[in-house]
């Protein structure tokens, strides 16, 4: 009676497997294949970007001393401009390249727990909130009228032209 149960089982999984397989997924699952025209997940159309004022010409321009003195040595804004090989410019096509569409939160956050990565000191929520929007601003990103906060739900996008 045992091998029957189990041969009933196995046989029911079977069926499932194939039934799964022949309609392109489980039930309630879309298969990646249905999702390419679909907008990117981190940008809704309603979303905000780095070219909708997302930070304080004020805000920005506070944040210059603390950036010449803690990051300017390892982050110049252009390629060009790099001293080392292992310089991470924070403008150009590599800045775009790994923070296109990402939240500036991540960008924050990054800072946090990682700069300056010689241990020399530790950066605050408040202070990397601050250098961020120095940042935009070096790159080109227009300001606006409320300061950027660790909340603001903006993501990167390439500067307008």
């Amino acid at each position: 009676m045992a091998s029957k149960h189990t041969t009933m089982v196995a046989v029911a999984i079977l069926v499932w497997i194939s039934a799964v397989a022949f309609s392109g997924g489980a039930p309630g699952v879309v298969a990646a294949a249905d999702r390419s025209t679909d907008p990117p997940i981190y940008r809704p159309t309603d979303q905000k970007t780095t070219n909708d004022g997302v930070y304080t010409k004020a805000q920005a321009d506070g944040a210059k001393a603390q950036f010449d003195k803690i990051c300017a040595e390892c982050h110049p804004f252009t390629v060009a401009a790099k001293k080392k090989p292992k310089d991470v410019p924070l403008g150009d096509e590599p800045f775009f390249e790994n923070w296109e569409g990402r939240s500036l939160d991540a960008i924050i956050t990054t800072i946090v727990l990682t700069m300056p990565n010689d241990g020399s000191g530790v950066v605050t929520d408040a202070e990397a909130v601050d250098l961020v929007a120095y940042i935009l601003q070096q790159n080109g990103f227009p300001a606006g009228e409320t300061a950027l906060t660790k909340d603001s739900a903006a993501v990167v996008a390439r500067p307008k032209k």
